[in-house]
């Protein structure tokens, strides 16, 4: 049985609809992989970061869902995901979570939507949506 998370089935989403367009195979294929590419570094990204910041700390938890909830946002606005005053936020966060200021940077950069609503999925502890039919190595 196949677990997937939000950035799979957004990957699902788009091969689906894409099959159904005139995309070439070869093109398609390459999509493919950039999508399951992606996945695999959201996934490994978001679960690195939760891991370490304190579950014990409800307070930096709840505060980080409400950061990345507003950064989505903005994002999906065509805006920059952070406002200055929320990079600081972060950073003191991931200061008590014992990430470096580079970790901080690096996320603050390269957060886009997918992500967000990765990491956002995992703290609300979202069941995932499950499938009776084995995922494939490939999306295409």
């Amino acid at each position: 049985m196949a677990i997937m998370n939000a950035f799979e089935r957004f990957a699902s989403r788009v091969i689906s609809a894409v099959k159904k367009g005139a995309l070439p195979r070869i093109d398609q294929i390459k999509l493919g992989h950039l999508l399951d590419k992606t996945g695999k570094r959201n996934l490994i990204l978001s679960q690195a970061i939760l891991s370490s910041i304190d579950k014990e700390n409800k307070k930096d938890i709840k505060r980080f869902a409400e950061l990345l909830g507003l950064a989505d946002s903005r994002i999906l606005a065509n805006k920059e995901p952070f406002t200055k005053k929320e990079q600081a936020e972060l950073a003191a966060l991931f200061r008590r979570a014992s990430l470096s200021q580079a970790s901080t940077r690096k996320f603050t950069r390269n957060i886009d939507e997918l992500l967000a609503e990765q990491i956002k999925e995992s703290i609300e502890g979202k069941p995932p949506v499950t499938s009776a039919v084995p995922r494939k190595k490939q999306l295409v």
